[in-house]
């Protein structure tokens, strides 16, 4: 009987609909990555890339070999809020004296105070900006 015309046909309708639903679960997968990742028509752009602009300006004040320094900036750009890291250098040495990371949240303007951990030349200091995310 193995080799019977008149048997059962094999039933091709539960490969059609196994293949239906692997499609759907792909399909479904691809848009929660879209939505994720902030691609257009997604509803989040938190993980894409940020455009900003920045500006920073520090100040100094020392008592001997101690001293700290005033940072403010701003940052502008697409994003509803950044980390914002700025370096303070000895303009002469190159030197790190300081470093401070700020949490900007629905503002554009950051600042605060930071310790000067070295001896500042004469030459002053340099505040940059090394980091947003």
């Amino acid at each position: 009987m193995a080799n019977d015309e008149y048997g059962s046909r094999p039933r091709r309708r539960r490969k059609a609909y196994l293949i239906i639903a692997l499609g759907a679960a792909g399909l479904l997968g691809l848009l929660a990555v879209l939505y994720v990742s902030g691609a257009p028509g997604g509803g989040t752009a938190s993980l894409g890339p940020k455009n900003y602009s920045t500006h920073v300006e520090c100040e100094v004040n020392t008592t001997g070999s101690q001293g700290t320094v005033t940072i403010s900036g701003t940052i502008t750009g697409n994003a509803t809020r950044y980390a914002v890291t700025v370096e303070v250098s000895d303009a002469a040495s190159h030197q790190r004296i300081g470093l401070q990371t700020f949490e900007v949240r629905g503002t554009n303007t950051f600042g605060g105070t930071t310790a000067a951990q070295a001896p500042i030349g004469p030459a002053g200091i340099e505040c940059k900006i090394t980091k947003v995310a």
